[in-house]
Formats: structure tokens, C-alpha cells, sequence
């Protein structure tokens, strides 16, 4: 069963471009982890301050080598305007 992640998050209205290219970046870095088998990133087209984060997994244990390469969350979490709100899935 396919395990997935999906984060919704909002960036400071003055650094839109900072997490737009920090998540660009990311996804590169984090398609390529072990039992991944993709991380999506989109921006609302409505508001550019709004992103959507949707990682997919072969199993919930997957995350983990995810979770061991930390170059996200310390360079993003301060430039949001509120924290991110993260919801897991099974996929059927």
C-alpha cells in the first residue's frame, strides 16, 4: 500500500520566491530517496503564497529516510506565515 503525505503551507508574502526555489530544490533532493516513489510540489495559481506538498511513499517506514535528510524544514519553517498543516494517507 502506498503511504502518502500531503502539506499545505503559506509563505510570508516577501518570501514567495525563497520557498518557491527551496521547494524546487527539494524535490529534486527527496524524489531520489530510498522507498520514494515521488514528491510533488504545486503553488495555488490563485495565491502565490500558498504551496501543496504531496509525497508518496512505498510504505509509512519510507518517510524515514526522508525524515534523515533535514535540509527543508530549518530554512522554510521560518519563513512561513503559519505552520504547516501536514495530514497522512493510505492510498486504496
Amino acid at each position: 500500500m502506498v503511504y502518502t503525505i500531503v502539506v499545505h503551507l503559506q509563505s510570508l508574502p516577501d518570501k514567495v520566491e525563497e520557498v518557491k526555489a527551496k521547494l524546487v530544490e527539494a524535490a529534486s533532493v527527496y524524489r531520489n530517496d530510498k522507498e520514494t516513489i515521488d514528491w510533488h510540489v504545486m503553488q495555488d495559481p490563485k495565491d502565490s503564497t500558498k504551496f501543496c506538498i504531496v509525497e508518496r511513499y512505498e510504505k509509512e517506514s519510507s518517510q524515514e529516510y526522508h525524515l534523515n535528510n533535514p535540509t527543508f524544514d530549518p530554512y522554510v519553517v521560518p519563513r512561513l506565515a503559519k505552520p504547516m498543516d501536514l495530514t497522512r494517507w493510505e492510498e486504496m
